[in-house]
């Protein structure tokens, strides 16, 4: 993204609140230059969900202060796999800084980056740009400079194992807590909201939402609020979670104090956030109230998980290439069909070369008769001119000099069609000149014309050779490919049996991950996926259950157990791009597979028996082309292309930018369809004509890994 020159008066801020930055007191200045441009990232080693601070800096000195008529252009990194947030200052002058005894005008970007994964990130060079004129008059000619930063780069590292609490989630920075309802008084059957807010440094955006229930009343998670506060150099903000807490019994009841656990990477110790606990008096209301089971808490009984890891399921036909190789040979098969019993056309008659091949040796005056035709109208071909107009003496030499005839071989075949005329018109064969056939002579006679005339030329024609390496190639490459399949199958098996045992015992957490590891796998088997999304809903992750049940339903239309279950999240899933049809994977690609076969094969047999077959060659093209093009559709569908789940209820955004309005907030668990991407940003689209951008790590691809969504809920 090219920020233009009135944009970088904007973000290049003063930078003389509270210290110099670093930038400034640790970049080396070139004193040659009047401009120079450095940048660095602070600290060099961070925690995973820690923010790491890259600055840029631009060194003006006086004189190209005053002499600078524009605002230079700044061209920012682009920072891939990391979430990134442009920080603003509070100030709008500019820095002034004496470095060296030389005063400088400095100006400072920051960007605050998070790394998601540990490793090792680099970032690109910078680009300025700016101009300056070349004289002291004021319609002097500008000249371009451009500058690069250096390339910086730090590296993230995973947060300690030691003392790290059961209940942590990933949260990381420095946070503290409040709890509150909506109202102190309630009635049973009637639901309150109940919101924890989670305040403090680090990216809120990041903040898993924590797990609530109580007792005596059914709690639904509801929505989430981000509140982002970019002016500081540090990047904080706060967090609201809604719950939706309904009564089931009368009386004075509690809500336990709310606990959040973090990493706070200043203190590198894990530590505990909160609440205080509250009361509200609950009176009997006019509808009884139950526990439902939406969005399952601890306190409902585990459902029944799939035994067995099961077979796969099949690949979509139009993934297999011999369905697309059947799909192309139908109607070839029905143009070589009409190809070979079209009507024939007639011999095309012998040509003087083979007229004078048939003649052969015989020297009576009939072959003489044909010697001389065959001789004259393979010289006529050549020429392209008429016999009749060559009668005169040394015609025949200056038509054949000029298609490129040489001037000996010319006035040779002239001669000998002078030898030929004497030969037929006296009546009798002379003896054979120059002890060769007649017909042999005009053999040569006319293998020189061919050779020598510009007409006869022809381009030189190349055969292809088969390389038998590849097939063996191919053959190698299967061989190998056995042994890969059959770790992948028993490392699936092996994950999938430590899920089950870990859910049997009620380690819901650890069973996901299990059948995570699964699902990756084993990555078309529906009971894996299956036991994702149950394993999740049990752990109340509800993106997580949505991801699992949805990729189990599409790879099995017809589980009634999984469609049922999906049914009982707040997310809509039977609606829209969320829908999964009741029907059998294959079977609408095989029927409309079948209309394509048989229709061609109709026209094939029309085309054999030399009947009209154009018209059914069309409507087969047509109506069995459409059913297969929508077959492939529904395949399409059922893969999951294009389609994601919502691992976050976060407001959309109207631009690629937390800064841009706000619109509608989707729930977590809903199915979008992606419309564009855009750096960290992904525009979506839901049912109801919502539509807007959302930053990526708040959605999963509803075809990859559940492992690969970074929200929960």
């Amino acid at each position: 993204m090219v920020i233009p020159a009135l944009g970088f008066a904007l973000l290049l801020q003063s930078a003389g609140q509270g210290g110099s930055p670093e930038v400034v007191t640790r970049s080396r200045v070139d004193h040659s230059r009047g401009v120079d441009f450095h940048a660095l990232v602070v600290p060099e080693t961070v925690y995973v969900g820690q923010q790491a601070t890259y600055q840029l800096g631009v060194f003006l000195d006086q004189d190209t202060r005053q002499r600078i008529r524009r605002n230079p252009e700044f061209q920012p990194p682009e920072t891939r796999s990391l979430l990134s947030y442009d920080l603003r200052e509070r100030g709008n002058g500019s820095l002034s800084s004496l470095i060296d005894g030389r005063p400088y005008e400095v100006h400072v970007f920051r960007r605050a980056l998070f790394p998601l994964t540990p490793g090792r990130y680099a970032i690109p060079p910078a680009r300025l740009t700016y101009a300056l004129p070349q004289s002291a008059s004021y319609f002097s000619r500008e000249q371009n400079y451009s500058l690069r930063a250096e390339g910086v780069s730090f590296v993230a590292i995973e947060p300690p194992l030691a003392g790290r609490p059961v209940d942590w989630a990933g949260a990381v920075g420095s946070w503290s807590a409040m709890a509150r309802m909506d109202t102190a008084r309630g009635r049973t059957g009637e639901p309150f909201i109940l919101t924890l807010r989670i305040e403090g440094q680090g990216n809120v955006t990041l903040l898993p939402r924590p797990p609530v229930s109580v007792s005596w009343a059914s709690v639904v998670n509801a929505d989430e609020r981000v509140r982002l506060d970019s002016t500081p150099s540090l990047l904080g903000g706060s967090k609201e979670f809604d719950w939706l807490v309904t009564p089931a019994t009368a009386g004075t009841q509690r809500i336990p104090a709310l606990r959040y656990a973090f990493f706070n990477p200043r203190t590198r110790r894990y530590e505990i956030a909160m609440s205080k606990m509250l009361t509200v008096r609950v009176a009997t209301g006019d509808v009884v109230a139950t526990v439902v089971t939406l969005d399952a808490g601890p306190d409902d009984a585990p459902m029944i998980i799939q035994p067995e890891l099961g077979d796969d399921a099949p690949l979509p036909l139009s993934a297999n290439s011999l369905v697309l190789i059947a799909l192309i040979l139908a109607p070839l098969g029905a143009l070589g069909a009409w190809f070979a019993r079209r009507p024939r056309r007639v011999k095309p008659a012998a040509t003087p070369a083979q007229r004078l091949a048939a003649i052969g040796a015989r020297a009576d005056a009939v072959a003489l008769g044909e010697v001389r035709r065959a001789l004259i109208d393979g010289l006529c071909i050549r020429t392209g001119l008429d016999a009749a107009r060559l009668t005169a003496t040394g015609a025949w030499t200056m038509a054949l000099r000029k298609r490129g005839v040489t001037p000996e071989a010319a006035v040779a075949v002239e001669a000998l069609v002078s030898a030929l005329d004497a030969a037929c018109f006296a009546g009798s064969a002379p003896p054979q000149p120059g002890g060769a056939g007649w017909s042999d002579q005009a053999r040569e006679a006319l293998r020189i014309v061919d050779t020598e005339s510009w007409r006869g030329r022809r381009l030189p024609t190349y055969r292809s050779r088969a390389t038998p390496a590849a097939g063996a190639a191919a053959l190698l490459v299967l061989l190998a490919a056995v042994p890969v399949f059959a770790r992948l199958t028993a490392d699936a098996r092996d994950s999938f049996a430590l899920g089950a045992t870990a859910y049997a015992g009620g380690d819901f957490v650890r069973a996901a991950r299990h059948f995570v590891d699964a699902a990756r796998s084993a990555p078309r088997s529906p009971a894996a996926w299956a036991n994702v999304g149950t394993a999740a809903f049990q752990a109340s992750d509800t993106a997580n259950a949505a991801l699992g049940w949805q990729r189990a339903l599409r790879l099995d239309p017809l589980d009634a157990t999984t469609r049922a279950r999906l049914s009982r999240l707040r997310a809509p899933q039977e609606s829209g791009v969320a829908h999964v049809p009741a029907l059998p994977r294959r079977v609408p690609s095989v029927l409309a597979l079948l209309l394509w076969l048989t229709g061609w094969t109709l026209v094939a047999r029309q085309a054999w028996q030399r009947r009209a077959a154009a018209r059914m060659a069309v409507g087969t093209f047509a109506f069995a082309g459409a059913a297969v093009w929508g077959a492939w559709g529904l395949e399409r569908r059922l893969e999951g292309e294009g389609l994601v789940i919502v691992t976050g209820a976060v407001p959309l955004r109207a631009l690629p930018a937390l800064g841009a309005d706000a619109r509608s907030t989707p729930m977590a668990g809903e199915v979008a369809r992606v419309i564009a991407r855009r750096g960290v940003w992904v525009q979506i689209r839901l049912d109801g004509a919502r539509d807007g951008w959302i930053p990526l790590e708040r959605v999963a691809a509803l075809g990859g890994s559940p492992g690969d969504s970074s929200g929960r809920d």
